[in-house]
This record gives C-alpha cells, structure tokens and sequence, in this order.
C-alpha cells in the first residue's frame, strides 16, 4: 500500500505537468491564430529581411502589389527604392515548406567534402 501511494505522489505531478505543456501549447496556437490577421496586414507584407548589424535591417517591403527596398533601424526607417521587377510573394497557405532533408541537404554534402 505504501508503495501505491509513493508511485502516486511521484504520477500525479508529473500528470499535472504534463497537462499544463500540452495546454499552453493549444493556447499559444489559438492565441497565433487570432493574432495572424493583425500581425499579417492585409495590404502590407514584408517579403524578405536581412539583418546588418545589431540593430539595422534591410527590408524587401510589398505595398498592394508594389515594392520597396526599405533600410531600418532603432532610430529610423527609410525607403531606399522601389522594386522595377517585383519578387513574386508566395503565401502563407500555400503549403510549400522544404522538408527536413532537402534543408539539411547542403550540410550533408560538405561533411562528406571533409572527410
């Protein structure tokens, strides 16, 4: 009987922890979707960045099917030029994410240089 009890003492947090990883998990994917539209914008999406520096950006910017070139930092942000050829912006829905192994494929290929 006593050995019941100490296994539950040990079950019952742990069951308790485990539930409250699993719901903060499904609040924080309610929480990103209700927030995505307000995050997103509808007329404004950032197509690309790139960071320079600690603070400073480059920004690829499209504005209603126009775009720009846009530098940023903590101080300010400035529109560097507009895009003659626009970069065709691929939606979110698309469902056109790499898998895992053609991520890592470039790696692969230099280990095996190494060696």
């Amino acid at each position: 009987m006593n050995e019941i009890h100490d296994m539950l003492s040990y079950l019952l947090p742990l069951t308790g922890a485990i539930c409250v990883i699993v719901l903060t998990y499904y609040a924080s994917k309610w929480y990103a979707r209700k927030m995505g539209p307000l995050s997103g914008g509808k007329h404004i999406k950032v197509i690309d960045r790139q960071m320079i520096g600690k603070t400073g950006s480059i920004l690829i910017i499209d504005v209603e099917g126009v775009q720009y070139l846009v530098g940023a930092n903590e101080q300010s942000i400035r529109i560097l030029r507009q895009l003659k050829d626009p970069i065709p912006v691929q939606s979110a829905t698309s469902g056109t994410k790499p898998s895992f192994r053609a991520m890592i494929k470039p790696f692969l290929h230099k280990e095996e240089e190494h060696e």
